[in-house]
């Protein structure tokens, strides 16, 4: 196949890129000119007008308003006359309320358009409203409740106003008046005026509407229709009062979605992933949309900026942050989660990780509504290392070394020979252990967290122009005090109707997030924190952090830093990020409309950093060093598509969609570090002054990437009952070779609505039953993330490379080696599921079934040592995950004055090898199909509790572990001849839990709501890595979890001691099941109780229209088997748990 020449050509980029500059420019003066077009008419009309008399004449009014204002007052003299005098009221007004006391009873309307009041006679049914009367009444619910901004149109005029916050309306209408009532989401009803004053009227609850409007990607379609596994959460339940990123607000929201928490840091990334990781080398997380832009998988981290050795580790790139951390939760109304390929083959070569679609608030028509929401927040850790104090520390370090005593010179339980009654050294005499003070270096770095969300939105519109706009400030101070986050967001969302024929919707957003970059969380992820937690634990809690002069104590092990060195560095990152997307619709037809977006992501991360004297750490031979580090990424998109959506009939319904779309993305990033400035009152400021310029080091990078893309998917419905839909979509990238430039990507499902056969009509038990299948391919092209391994590529010689006329130079040499049969990741699902509804639709859920299988898997093959690179990206081997997903809502009770409701999910996800490259060797104890996290190793049987008891332990008549001591592990012999070896071996689990699950239920009970959220998982393995457990020296600290170790003194321990591994099969070195646990946890991640401040109350304060009050405790309960720090954390080194917070909030809608 030819590659499209708009792919490759070089000019290309840059005309889009051009072209979007003048797009996004020609957007944003349209806007101002639109607000500042409804600021005037707004600011004219309520415009005073001083009159010097309440009795004039019409005419004389009309010339005080033009004095007075801007309008310019425009009237046929042959149809008014403006020659009678009038009598007002007041002399001082606005212009419409002169206007309104004016005409009144003249049979006049005037209309306000730009600067102009324009006069004309009523028509007759016009007339017939003035010379009708006025009716009231209140619109409800069935439960009762008020339906608030409900329309209430006399039928066949333009003559309405909408309910207030109880529900009321008062209206002059004609006398022969039908009023026409609807609200979004119930039945349209008329009711005849006739001879009433008042009306009571109640809505019912459209079911057709109700039924969830699902977005599928260029378009939305009823939750009825759909073929395909998706998963809605819309915004009410998606709230989490201080949640700093969305991906938080969806743990255990969704069967079948994945969302684990690694580290406690503000903002921090979380591990996201659809049904399974089935990419051993590439990304396994999902594609995000967010009102239609495409967000990039690029990593925009600033790159490392420090010196090597352990600083350069603790210093390297930067924090770790989701990709949502700088949108607004606030802003969202709905999240939809596309799960299986025939739904997710719309996106293409992105989508074989799932898709998740977030969809922004818009403006709705009617009145104004400002709305504030706003929380302070606490935070504490609820379980940490308990550190040994400085007595217990220096008894501690006795008996270690005298247990080091026994073991060195091989006395009883370490040898035959009983030990002598003294003989080895004291480290901390009775003087010292009386006098010492104790220092808790852990609390001295750091502090109750607080939290400071506030949030302002804008909410108003007509028929023809909305607006949603919204501001938010959030303030992270966190527990550590190196760790903090501070975001500003603002979004304007705009919807405008030209005409029937032409729509503009507008989606932007600015955010500015500056963070300082230690993690709180898992060290592989940002190891600086992790670090500073370490070095606060192992300091020795009997020597303070500083001196009495302020100087760094410097510590007894030269490999533990002072933990207050970090405090005094600065690792600043600021993240500006804009979102921009216009979407313009053209309706050419009633069933045929056009739609061209454009979208524009643009990210610049800005990394600061300085380390003074002060903060020198181990291995570190700088004086001081300072740097910054840049990373700018840039994603294009612009995409037409036409939507062509019919009923035929009462029995056929075609739904159609074809479109192409061109994706530009592009970035690049530099990084300098300069060392030992001549004072640290310079900072970084002036790097130029470096006295060790030689030592500076800088990178950079530039890279850039195209996608052309054609798209097009059906959907075919038949007397609602019968659904078949397609996809397909071929996706053109530049970062293949020619031969593989071009991936197809197809899918295909159908439904059945079993529920609206004539046989299910008469039964009462089911509402709705719908049974499901697809099958679809997506790709994978995240595997080419930051490389294209279709090139072979050169650059700097990382050394001395050759000898030249008696100097040492560096040489160009091969980096890399291309492989032009690369290809796409390609991923098959297949799917089945049903959806119901149940009595009364009061229990509803859905059920899935799936096998995904990756295909043509990235992996990298070892090449001979002769050549000039190590290896060679090839399209080798196959994945697969199979598995089963539950989701249940069910409304438990519906009154007026309380109401019970509550979720459950559920999701099993089995992932194993189907075929593995065959060039690349495996362990002999591993399978061919086996799981992709599986852990293998040896089974122990406790620990040997005496020198007699490792000779007594044998197998097949031979001692197992002969040269083994007391408190080493004792190891299963499985096949019993008498040897441990590679035969030993086996599987003792899977990182893959055997079931995630989510929890929820909320109640209301007249004005007080409880909303429980929690989620949780089953059957995972894993280790207890409390780390801190041992016997300490004279240098490191320890917990006081040292009472399980196994000493002479204390031989009731279960936790092997300190003799080490005495021979290769005597005390084997590698993985084991000792501290192996089969882990379940269930974290109640919200409970939060509202209290909604009475209607009466807030008609009485003429205030706000709704508030309520609210206190959330989060992550304060924890229900789990695991005996280390936190079971949902990956643990290493010395990471922050998740921390408990407590929130205390308002909300306000004014």
């Amino acid at each position: 196949m030819k590659i499209n020449p708009l792919l490759t050509h070089k000019l290309c980029p840059k005309l889009i890129k051009k072209a979007f500059r003048i797009m996004k420019m020609t957007f944003l003066c349209m806007f101002i000119f639109v607000s500042q077009l409804f600021a005037f008419n707004g600011e004219a009309q309520n415009k005073v007008v001083n009159l010097q008399s309440e009795n004039l004449s019409i005419e004389e009014l009309f010339k005080e308003i033009e004095q007075q204002t801007d309008y310019l007052i425009i009237y046929s003299t042959s149809e008014i006359k403006s020659n009678f005098d009038i009598s007002l009221n007041r002399k001082k007004a606005k212009v419409d309320e002169l206007l309104n006391e004016a005409l009144h009873g003249r049979n006049l309307k005037y209309e306000l358009s730009d600067n102009y009041i324009i006069l004309s006679p009523l028509t007759k049914s016009e007339k017939d409203q003035q010379t009708g009367r006025v009716i009231s009444g209140v619109v409800k619910d069935r439960k009762g409740e008020p339906v608030i901004g409900a329309n209430v149109m006399e039928k066949g005029t333009t003559n309405g106003i909408i309910t207030d916050a109880e529900g009321r309306f008062t209206l002059r209408v004609s006398s022969n008046a039908v009023l026409a009532i609807s609200f979004v989401g119930y039945r349209a009803i008329e009711v005849k005026v006739g001879n009433q004053q008042s009306l009571s009227v109640t809505l019912d609850e459209d079911m057709e509407v109700l039924d969830e409007v699902v977005v599928v990607g260029y378009g939305s379609q009823l939750k009825k229709t759909v073929t395909g596994a998706i998963s809605s959460v819309k915004a009410k339940e998606l709230e989490a009062p201080n949640a700093v990123s969305a991906d938080n607000l969806l743990q255990g929201k969704v069967a079948g979605l994945s969302i684990t928490q690694n580290s406690a840091q503000p903002g921090s990334g979380m591990s996201v992933n659809i049904r399974g990781a089935l990419s051993p080398n590439g990304s396994n997380s999902p594609l995000y949309v967010i009102d239609g832009v495409i967000i990039s998988s690029e990593s925009n981290k600033a790159s490392k900026v420090g010196p090597s050795g352990l600083l350069g580790t603790a210093l390297r790139d930067g924090s770790d942050r989701s990709p949502l951390a700088t949108l607004n939760p606030n802003d969202i109304a709905s999240i939809d989660v596309l799960k299986d390929a025939s739904a997710t083959a719309i996106y293409g070569s992105s989508a074989a990780n799932g898709v998740i679609l977030i969809t922004t608030k818009k403006g709705q028509s009617g009145r104004p509504k400002v709305t504030y929401s706003g929380s302070f927040s606490v935070q504490g850790v609820n379980k940490y290392f308990d550190m040994l104090n400085a007595q217990d520390f220096m008894n501690v370090a006795n008996l270690g070394m005298k247990e080091q005593w026994l073991y060195i010179n091989k006395y009883y339980p370490y040898g035959p020979t009983p030990a002598p009654a003294s003989g080895w050294a004291v480290l901390y005499d009775e003087n010292q252990l009386k006098q010492t003070e104790s220092y808790d270096h852990f609390d001295e770095i750091s502090r109750t967290g607080l939290i400071h969300n506030h949030n302002v939105s804008f909410n108003a519109g007509s028929e023809r122009f909305k607006v949603y706009a919204s501001f938010n400030y959030y303030d992270h101070k966190s527990v550590m005090k190196t760790n903090d986050l501070e975001r500003f967001s603002g979004r304007i969302n705009v919807e405008a109707d030209f005409s029937k024929y032409l729509k503009l919707n507008v989606a932007s957003m600015y955010s500015l997030l500056s963070a300082n970059n230690p993690s709180s969380g898992h060290w592989r992820a940002n190891a600086n924190e992790a670090n500073q937690t370490n070095a606060a634990l192992y300091f020795s809690p009997r020597l303070p952090l500083e001196d009495e002069n302020g100087n760094l104590t410097l510590p007894e092990n030269a490999m533990t830093a002072n933990p207050l060195a970090w405090s005094y560095m600065r690792d600043k990152t600021t993240t500006k990020r804009l979102m921009f997307a216009p979407n313009l619709e053209i309706r050419i037809l009633p069933e045929l409309k056009a739609n061209m977006q454009i979208s524009v992501d643009k990210t610049d991360e800005n990394r600061d950093v300085f380390s003074p004297t002060k903060s020198i750490l181990p291995q570190q031979t700088q004086r001081n060093f300072g740097g910054y580090s840049n990373a700018y990424n840039n994603n294009y998109g612009i995409e037409e598509y036409l939507s062509y959506d019919k009923q035929f009939g009462r029995d056929h319904r075609l739904n159609v969609v074809l479109g192409t779309g061109y994706y530009v993305t592009s970035g690049n990033n530099y990084s300098v570090t300069v060392f030992n400035f001549p004072s640290d009152a310079l900072e970084n400021n002036y790097l130029e002054l470096s006295s060790d310029v030689d030592e500076t080091t800088y990178n950079s990078g530039r890279w850039e990437r195209n996608k052309l893309s054609y798209f097009g998917r059906f959907n075919y419905t038949f007397k609602d009952r019968y659904t078949i839909g397609g996809t397909l979509r071929n996706d053109g990238s530049s970062v293949f070779a020619a031969n593989h430039k071009w991936g197809w990507f197809p899918g295909v499902s159908a439904a059945w609505t079993v529920s609206e056969e004539n046989f299910m009509k008469q039964q009462k038990v089911v509402d709705f039953l719908k049974v499901r299948a697809g099958i679809g391919t997506s790709g994978n092209e995240s595997i080419l993330t930051g490389g294209n391994y279709s090139l072979t590529t050169y650059g700097m010689a990382t050394g001395a490379f050759y000898y030249y006329n008696g100097l040492l130079h560096k040489g160009i040499v091969q980096k890399q080696k291309g492989n032009k049969d690369l290809k796409w990741e390609t991923d098959v699902t297949v799917n089945a599921g049903l959806d119901f509804g149940l009595f009364n639709d009061r229990l509803s859920g859905s059920f899935d079934y799936y096998v995904r299988t990756a295909k043509d898997l990235l992996d990298f093959t070892s090449l001979p040592a002769t050549d000039m690179v190590a290896t060679l990206a090839k399209n080798i081997g196959s994945t697969r995950s199979t598995g089963f997903e539950i989701g249940l809502k069910g409304v438990i009770m519906e009154k007026k004055n309380f109401d019970w409701t509550a979720y459950l999910n559920m999701s099993h996800n089995h992932s194993y090898w189907v075929e593995r490259n065959p060039e690349v060797d495996i362990a002999p104890w591993i399978k061919e199909k086996d799981d992709l996290s599986p852990i293998y190793g040896w089974k122990t049987n406790g620990i040997f509790q005496s020198p007699e008891e490792v000779q007594q332990y044998t197998s097949n008549g031979k001692v197992l572990q002969p040269d083994s001591y007391a408190g080493n592990k004792k190891f299963v012999d499985i096949n019993g001849d008498g040897v441990l070896n590679d035969d030993d071996i086996v599987k003792l689990g899977n990182n893959e839990p055997k079931m995630h699950f989510g929890l929820g239920t909320s109640f209301r009970i007249k004005n007080v709501m409880v909303d429980l959220d929690t989620y949780g998982v089953l059957g995972r393995k894993t280790y207890d890595q409390w780390i801190h457990r041992g016997l300490c020296d004279s240098k490191i600290n320890t917990s006081y979890r040292y009472k399980e170790v196994w000493t002479s003194f204390n031989t009731s321990g279960w936790w092997p001691g300190i003799a080490p591994n005495a021979a290769a099969n005597s005390n084997k070195s590698g993985t084991d099941d000792f501290s192996l646990q089969n882990t379940h946890y269930w974290r109640f991640k919200n409970i939060k109780v509202t209290y909604l401040l009475p209607k009466d109350w807030m008609k009485k304060s003429k205030i706000a229209s709704n508030a309520s009050v609210y206190l959330d405790l989060q992550n304060t309960l924890l229900l789990t088997n695991y005996e280390g720090l936190d079971p949902e954390m990956e643990q290493n080194a010395s990471p922050l748990p998740i921390p408990f917070t407590v929130v205390l909030g308002v909300d306000i809608t004014f």
